[in-house]
């Protein structure tokens, strides 16, 4: 296997930010509340894209990687394995805004983990591309076989038809709509793979089952803001059937994955909560005043949030739909 990588350190995420903010890059950025989100019009995807967020999308990798046990479930082991310079995949929506220095470090990288990870993994491959609207990327100082560019998946893939052997993407629901991922998202993913390649998509459930009251809550103004960005925020549902439409993919499967949310399920309930419990803290804001509750008050709220699930229990689900292109 290749190398590992280890969380970013919250110094490091500091650091990294202030590189950031002393190039060029901000006017491509909006500041809302103090963090940083991505300045492209029309974008529905709301999370932030500063250190924080960073840390949270690099331990959301560790966190499903640990579930799965592996980084993919499409049938693509050997011929990765095997290789060759026209062997070609793609990761679409890597998340990322990667931070390289003086030196090849691969623990200091931020998010897009799992390009970095199969990039190294299997170094027979010849091209490992990953493209995302966030504006850097690494140069010169990156895994030989590892490119990034660039791109909205939403005007179209620019590349051409039936030019990846395997095309991957994952944790996208908050960024599209029911409409744009059945007529622009998965088409544009069939479109640019190879007849006999795969197409994997992996999604999180947008639900925590069995939760309490207060998680209730705090979900339900989740979801609530979801669909007032016109997400469907139960995507899951219905990407079977969006993929079967296409009448392009044959062998479409389906696998789903439990993972304990809370610290009653050790290491990997800790993990599901601090993802949880990250994102809600970013939303203080907007729930605090919707909840008409001071910032102490609602850092409260989280703190009760934190032992209910201990309480009740709740697990969260994860989904992987592949199939190959005829």
């Amino acid at each position: 296997m290749g190398k590992k990588f280890s969380k970013l350190s919250q110094s490091s995420s500091n650091d990294n930010e202030n590189e950031l903010e002393r190039s060029n890059v901000p006017k491509l950025f909006k500041y809302v509340d103090g963090k940083r989100y991505h300045n492209v019009t029309n974008l529905r995807y709301h999370l932030p894209n500063d250190g924080d967020e960073f840390d949270r999308l690099q331990m959301q990798h560790y966190l499903t990687r640990y579930i799965w046990q592996s980084n993919f479930s499409a049938p693509v082991h050997e011929l990765l394995r095997n290789g060759g310079e026209d062997i070609r995949v793609l990761d679409v929506g890597v998340k990322l805004i990667i931070f390289y220095f003086s030196t090849f470090n691969l623990d200091s990288c931020g998010p897009g983990t799992w390009i970095l990870e199969m990039s190294s993994d299997y170094p027979q491959t010849g091209m490992f591309h990953g493209i995302d609207i966030a504006p850097i990327f690494p140069d010169t100082i990156k895994p030989f076989n590892a490119t990034f560019s660039i791109q909205n998946a939403l005007e179209g893939l620019n590349f051409p038809d039936n030019h990846f052997d395997y095309v991957y993407m994952r944790f996208l629901t908050a960024a599209f709509s029911t409409e744009q991922w059945e007529t622009i998202v998965i088409p544009e993913l069939v479109r640019v793979t190879k007849n006999g390649g795969y197409i994997e998509i992996m999604e999180w459930d947008v639900k925590i089952y069995g939760q309490g009251p207060i998680a209730k809550r705090l979900m339900d103004s989740f979801l609530s803001d979801l669909r007032s960005r016109g997400i469907n925020d139960y995507i899951v549902e219905v990407i079977p059937e969006f993929m079967e439409k296409i009448n392009q993919l044959t062998n479409i499967e389906h696998e789903t994955c439990a993972n304990p949310q809370g610290l009653y399920g050790g290491q990997l309930g800790k993990l599901a909560l601090d993802n949880g419990i990250s994102i809600f803290r970013t939303y203080k804001p907007k729930f605090s005043k919707e909840y008409n509750m001071s910032s102490d008050e609602y850092d409260k709220l989280i703190e009760d949030f934190i032992k209910e699930m201990d309480i009740y229990k709740p697990h969260n689900i994860t989904h992987r739909f592949w199939a190959k292109k005829i």
